[in-house]
């Protein structure tokens, strides 16, 4: 009697433990997949077919006086998750400036000299020719999150959760995103985006949510440099969804033309 109640506590018990090392296992993946569906909701509500907007982007060198500036008006389309091309329509010294991205490449073009650059690689991180700031070509190429980097939840409070994301694959600009989730809405409150040489480097916020043609939009967006203590602020002057898009204007050969 004694020998068979020992016999089923020793079973009991490593039973128990054994639950537990799978309980224990498990809770890091669901952890995981908890921050890829936060992740991919964000990415679904920020997904377009195509678009159509038109913006002010002002460029702080100094990212603490407000008097000095440089303003660019800009017009651009989107379509998918991963192609957008833009073209400056003020000042005249850079007015027709263009730049198409797709997937990991860009291409910019220079109305002064009729000349095209294809920017690939590392490149990605510099900001735009002819216009400079603190937008890179990387930052204004898109594409979904879920699809670059794999997250998993750093914090989570009542309002929002902070999701880091690690590249999916070798080579890319940033070597790590802080992602600031609200709850209410799934909207992108900042982006912390870390380099392996500068840590963090620049810090995006999005401000100042409206529906635009029916989407919930920030319609104002702040690039910090943490490392130049620069700034640029785009603000979003009107905006367009569901707009049909001409095919040239997302070929690499035509949309200069």
């Amino acid at each position: 009697m004694n020998g068979t109640w020992k016999s089923t506590r020793t079973y009991e018990g490593r039973r128990t433990v054994a639950v537990l090392a799978i309980l224990a296992a498990a809770l890091p993946l669901a952890a995981q997949e908890d921050a890829r569906s936060i992740i991919r909701e964000v990415d679904r509500r920020q997904r377009v077919d195509t678009s159509l907007t038109r913006t002010v982007m002002r460029i702080y060198p100094d990212g603490s006086n407000e008097a000095e500036y440089r303003e660019f008006t800009i017009e651009g389309f989107e379509r998918g998750d991963s192609e957008s091309y833009r073209e400056v329509l003020e000042p005249r010294s850079v007015k027709g400036l263009r730049i198409l991205s797709i997937g990991d490449d860009a291409w910019l073009y220079f109305p002064s000299t009729g000349r095209v650059r294809k920017i690939a690689g590392t490149s990605r991180g510099e900001s735009v020719q002819g216009i400079g700031g603190d937008f890179s070509y990387e930052d204004l190429g898109g594409g979904l999150y879920d699809e670059k980097y794999e997250f998993r939840i750093l914090s989570t409070d009542a309002r929002s959760w902070v999701l880091e994301g690690v590249p999916r694959k070798a080579g890319g600009v940033y070597s790590r995103l802080e992602v600031t989730v609200l709850k209410e809405g799934y909207r992108v409150s900042s982006v912390d985006f870390h380099t392996e040489k500068d840590g963090l480097l620049k810090t995006l916020t999005f401000q100042d949510y409206k529906v635009l043609d029916g989407r919930d939009t920030a319609t104002r967006l702040v690039m910090t440099n943490r490392r130049k203590g620069s700034r640029t602020v785009v603000a979003i002057l009107s905006a367009a969804y569901g707009v049909p898009v001409a095919e040239k204007y997302l070929n690499p050969v035509q949309f200069y033309k």
